[in-house]
């Protein structure tokens, strides 16, 4: 009895090794799905916007999309997008950007849509500084919008460029408290590589800063958007969606918190010049 006890706890110890295994290598593909990535095709989007390609700071020359603001003057949005996607699922998102008068530039990423590298933490921040210094030098007005894994990319950038807004959809305080909640069983906070902490670097953004997210969001706890709030200081706004997930959290009201956002930061400057 007492060998067959023992046989038992050792094959689950072993199971649970191999599974420990197995999600410290694979951590990788659940952060950065690849197989999930395509170069994908958007009509509307290759209309409006032209493929340029930039120069990371590690040598890697990454096709990102861009349409320049109608003036120097006129504010240019940097997208970002989520891990699940490449740029063209921001499309949406770019495309009324620019029927509003702003310029775009959709950022793409090491090891997606057909880019050169493979994604990392570090290589992430280098693309995202990359599509800055080209934008920057074409516009005096940069706002940053980051998306779920994108806001991760967006925060480091925020807290280490001259931005006039940053703008969080879906959020995370960090990739480590969403592993931890989704894998409660393993240390993933020891294990973890890329980690993502916006918790702990949004306090160091001086912008103005709005973030919204889906009250139904299944992927990161409305309450991540809620403790990067109180966390962030100045000038922030919070606009919970609801009954909105973490995929149609623009479609269901967030276009016009964003859009009622960049309004306000116009007034600001009209009254400034005045």
């Amino acid at each position: 009895m007492h060998e067959a006890l023992w046989l038992l706890v050792l094959a689950i110890a072993l199971i649970y090794a191999i599974a420990l295994a197995g999600l410290y290598w694979l951590q990788g593909r659940l952060v950065y799905p690849l197989e999930q990535i395509q170069a994908l095709k958007n009509a509307d989007l290759e209309e409006h916007t032209n493929a340029v390609r930039i120069k990371t700071e590690d040598g890697l020359e990454l096709t990102v999309r861009y349409r320049a603001a109608p003036k120097k003057t006129t504010p240019t949005i940097i997208l970002f997008h989520g891990n699940g996607e490449d740029l063209t699922q921001r499309g949406h998102i770019a495309l009324e950007m620019i029927e509003a008068g702003y310029g775009v530039l959709l950022a793409e990423y090491r090891g997606y849509g057909r880019n050169p590298g493979k994604p990392h933490e570090a290589g992430l921040y280098a693309d995202a500084r990359a599509a800055y210094a080209y934008a920057s030098t074409r516009s005096n007005a940069i706002v940053l919008h980051g998306y779920s894994l994108g806001s991760g990319v967006a925060v480091q950038l925020a807290s280490e460029a001259r931005i006039e807004a940053l703008i969080l959809e879906a959020p995370f305080t960090s990739i480590v408290d969403v592993a931890a909640k989704r894998f409660p069983l393993f240390p993933v906070r020891t294990l973890a590589r890329d980690r993502y902490e916006n918790l702990a670097k949004i306090g160091s953004v001086t912008a103005p800063l709005l973030i919204y997210g889906g009250t139904a969001d299944g992927v990161i706890p409305p309450a991540h958007f809620q403790r990067l709030f109180d966390a962030a200081r100045g000038n922030k706004r919070l606009a919970l969606i609801e009954d909105a997930d973490h995929l149609d959290v623009w479609t269901t009201g967030g276009r016009e918190h964003v859009m009622q956002f960049l309004a306000s930061l116009q007034a600001a400057r009209d009254t400034i010049r005045a």
